[in-house]
């Protein structure tokens, strides 16, 4: 018995301490909204198309999806502000020589935090932001793979981060894979986010 009590108040910090962490991404009134990151993204299934236009041309295509989109309420928020000059910028330069592959390379939750370390200034000097970084395009099973990964701007730490999944909508590369984008920003607004924060408790 003296062995339970003396667990629990360590299971009473431990469950603080996941509230606290979470607080901002489901507590937070606001969000900046930092694009998608492509610049891990695999291309699996499409040797016939040129690396140079999925990126000069397809990332630019993919990242104008939520122009015409309230992001706030996709994210559940009163206020969203944009920023994506900075990945728009970190999509153009990506090499090109590993874009194209043939399996899937999963993103550990280290992989996802060093990228967040490497993601443009934002004009925004704290709060929290939102990106998607794209995992895979996926041909062979018609699928895109994204993280949605909420992130502290001052601290760069990683708040909350989910992997989601949708079916490509078919027509052109662009147009396809344009549709699963659409597809995963619906689901995060309608249900997903939702979810979330009730798997949070929060």
């Amino acid at each position: 018995m003296k062995k339970y009590a003396l667990l629990l108040p360590i299971i009473i910090c431990v469950l603080s301490l996941t509230a606290q962490d979470v607080k901002p991404v489901f507590g937070s009134p606001s969000v900046v909204w930092y694009g998608m990151d492509f610049t891990k993204l695999k291309m699996i299934g499409f040797k016939d198309e040129s690396p140079h236009t999925i990126r000069d041309t397809y990332f630019k295509d993919w990242n104008a999806v939520t122009l015409n989109i309230d992001m706030a309420k996709v994210f559940h928020k009163n206020t969203v502000a944009n920023d994506v000059k900075g990945i728009t910028q970190i999509n153009s330069a990506r090499e090109t020589d590993a874009l194209l592959a043939d399996a899937e390379v999963e993103l550990t939750k280290a992989n996802i935090a060093e990228e967040v370390k490497l993601l443009p200034p934002s004009q925004q000097k704290k709060g929290l932001a939102v990106v998607f970084i794209g995992q895979s395009f996926n041909k062979t099973t018609d699928l895109a793979t994204v993280h949605v990964v909420f992130f502290d701007i001052a601290t760069r730490e990683v708040l909350w981060s989910k992997k989601v999944t949708a079916k490509s909508s078919g027509g052109s590369t662009s147009k396809a894979w344009a549709g699963a984008m659409k597809t995963i920003i619906s689901n995060i607004e309608k249900k997903d986010f939702a979810a979330w924060k009730k798997e949070a408790n929060y």
